[in-house]
């Protein structure tokens, strides 16, 4: 497969926070590529630019160095507009799941695909009833999210993520509130969707419970790509 037609490939990506004496480093010069369907898990210490580096991807700032094309867009020199209309074609999930918690489940899914063209209300509460049920919570649609377990409001937002049918997802620190049974089945769940919908996944995580859950592990350290801890990370299962 062809760099042109993989959903992520950086290249000498770096950046840094301030200006001067005050300039820090947080990234240095990181390659990275994913392919379609594949889940790969970025781990590593606090402050080694998990974080920066998924924001970056996520057009949610502005790049510096390097090359960053999602989806077949370059996002070094893009504008904001051109940014926008990139992340709509990202899912992204976050640790606490960011759900509107005066909204019901089907709602909170219901608004990922509220830009969708030629969509009403009444499709777009259908499809998010269907994506319910995808995760398994196909009878908790009119739930409230505080009505709603840590796992069961996750799966909720795995829905919403998967609901307008992303090329890229971007979860950071998705099973880091839930217990290691509700973790695994969470990321269980959203790479065998992705899977069946060709869709990648970058996974930032601290959470060692899930690592044999990834086709590859890339480690960070310094802002920088350093070995994996396991020898042979990639699932051929």
């Amino acid at each position: 497969m062809t760099e042109a037609a993989l959903p992520l490939v950086l290249r000498g990506v770096s950046y840094a926070f301030g200006e001067g004496e005050l300039r820090r480093p947080v990234l240095r010069a990181v390659d990275l590529e994913v392919r379609p369907g594949e889940i790969v898990l970025l781990t590593g210490p606090s402050g080694s630019g998990k974080t920066t580096l998924l924001t970056l991807i996520g057009a949610l700032r502005a790049m510096q160095e390097g090359s960053c094309r999602v989806l077949g867009q370059e996002l070094a020199g893009a504008s904001e507009a051109q940014r926008v209309q990139l992340r709509r074609r990202i899912g992204f999930i976050f640790q606490q799941h960011n759900l509107l918690g005066f909204l019901t489940a089907r709602q909170n899914v219901a608004m990922a695909l509220e830009l969708a063209p030629g969509r009403g209300e009444r499709e777009r509460l259908a499809e998010a009833g269907r994506m319910l049920a995808a995760v398994g919570l196909g009878d908790r649609g009119e739930s409230m999210p505080d009505q709603l377990s840590g796992g069961q409001r996750q799966r909720v937002a795995v829905a919403r993520a998967l609901a307008g049918r992303p090329g890229l997802i971007l979860a950071d620190e998705p099973t880091a509130a839930l217990d290691r049974q509700s973790g695994g089945e969470v990321v269980r769940l959203l790479r065998d969707l992705a899977r069946q919908r060709g869709v990648a996944i970058l996974l930032v995580t601290h959470d060692p419970r899930i690592l044999d859950l990834a086709d590859r592990i890339i480690a960070m350290e310094d802002g920088r790509v350093v070995p994996a801890p396991q020898a042979d990370p990639v699932r051929t299962g």
